[in-house]
């Protein structure tokens, strides 16, 4: 069964991880940011697990979100089901779509479903429930060869659906068998036609390593049967090397972008972080009017914009995965960007960002142009990442237009503009 996938590449997505968000360390604590949330331009809430964490294996005091102990039950560190509920109701009240984060591939070494059923979870060659990935040494692989394990978990997706959530964003979807994915959305849909789903789907590199190895890992191309949205560390090795400053070019991420195109159908989507909980914090590597900039051209291309909390202040922290660590706010003061995203999430709404043709590429070093074009709306982009001016050629009628990024007025003359560091997007 094909997945009738929605359009999603003029929304915002926010991030949260919940133990992290505030000094309540719980769902209270989100539901009272609520209001900000929403001013920031975001359309779908998307919570990192929230379940019990398992206690075999366990990595630093607290443990992994990732390390699921009860995929029905909320980790008491988080609030209560009540508590979660409330969350779910005053984000749909502000028109805001929830979803959650769930973990599919594997469970902790000490799970319900472990202690219930070992005979779903997959073994090493001498017969020893394990993981095929050495380094998540908290968690036990599951095995979809079982029915009762694909009937298992649609029961599960069905519950939280029937709890109000719009969707889910499934943990390295790439290792999890088409025939829960299938299977699963059969019955999902029935109770939600609109459910959302989001995969992180894996590196190429990553994908060939398992594959290697003799396993079934789902490319991006197959995924898209069953999901809106994937990440795009599928160009993760340019992706990350520019933005982590590491030696790629801009004009190398940039093609890797627009390639996309050609490699996936059609309404493909994907989801443009710039850090997530798995990545260190871009505020680590751009700071100031360049961050912001980098950031205009991240929300520019062609996707779901994605936003990890504590962008908005430009947290430089790698939260800790193990741990309580919170983010540190820094509303007010100079790292407070959140106005600028909220800009935005508000020009990507524009339905040129969902419905364009879509193209961009770096035309001198560090700064780049792009555009959109429907039958009847355009929209172009330029964005100077470098260290000075810079005058480029655009695809626009000489004239005065105005920069929706800050409300300034730009000229056009000779198809050309000039360029100051930072970023502009006019749409005619």
């Amino acid at each position: 069964m094909l997945h009738n996938k929605k359009n999603l590449n003029n929304q915002l997505i926010y991030q949260v991880f919940v133990r992290q968000f505030s000094k309540t360390h719980d769902f209270n604590g989100v539901t009272a940011q609520l209001d900000r949330i929403k001013r920031l331009g975001t359309d779908i809430l998307y919570l990192v697990p929230f379940y019990p964490i398992g206690k075999v294996g366990r990595k630093g005091s607290v443990g992994s979100p990732y390390s699921i102990a009860d995929y029905r039950a909320i980790d008491p560190l988080n609030g209560t089901l009540e508590d979660f509920q409330r969350l779910v109701n005053e984000a749909h009240a502000r028109n805001i779509k929830v979803i959650i984060d769930m973990v599919l591939n594997h469970t902790s070494r000490d799970s319900v479903l472990l202690q219930r059923h070992p005979e779903w979870f997959w073994k090493d060659k001498d017969g020893n429930v394990g993981n095929r990935v050495g380094d998540w040494s908290d968690v036990c692989d599951l095995d979809y060869s079982h029915d009762g394990l694909v009937e298992e978990i649609t029961d599960t997706l069905c519950y939280w659906v029937g709890l109000g959530v719009d969707g889910f964003r499934m943990d390295v979807c790439s290792l999890v068998s088409a025939r829960l994915w299938a299977h699963a959305l059969e019955q999902l849909h029935k109770l939600d036609p609109d459910l959302i789903m989001l995969g992180e789907s894996v590196d190429l590199g990553f994908v060939k390593y398992l594959r290697d190895q003799g396993y079934d890992v789902l490319s991006d191309g197959e995924l898209y049967n069953y999901f809106d949205v994937l990440y795009s560390y599928d160009i993760g090795r340019t992706q990350h090397s520019f933005v982590e400053r590491k030696g790629a070019t801009l004009g190398e991420w940039l093609f890797d972008v627009v390639m996309q195109d050609g490699r996936y159908p059609t309404d493909y989507v994907k989801a443009r972080y710039l850090d997530n909980h798995d990545r260190k914090r871009v505020a680590e590597f751009w700071q100031g009017d360049k961050l912001k900039t980098l950031w205009a051209l991240d929300f520019y291309l062609k996707g779901t914009a994605f936003v990890y909390a504590g962008d908005e202040t430009s947290e430089s922290k790698h939260n800790s995965l193990f741990e309580i660590d919170e983010v540190e706010w820094a509303f007010g003061t100079e790292k407070d960007i959140s106005a600028h995203l909220a800009r935005l999430a508000e020009i990507k709404k524009h339905p040129v960002y969902r419905d364009g043709a879509f193209d961009i590429r770096e035309v001198q070093t560090n700064v780049a142009v792009g555009s959109y074009k429907t039958s009847n709306a355009c929209s172009v982009g330029v964005f100077n990442l470098s260290d000075g001016d810079a005058t480029v050629e655009v695809p626009l009628s000489d004239g005065v237009y105005v920069n929706l990024v800050d409300d300034s007025p730009i000229e056009v003359r000779q198809g050309k503009v000039k360029a100051t560091a930072g970023a502009i997007v006019v749409e005619i």
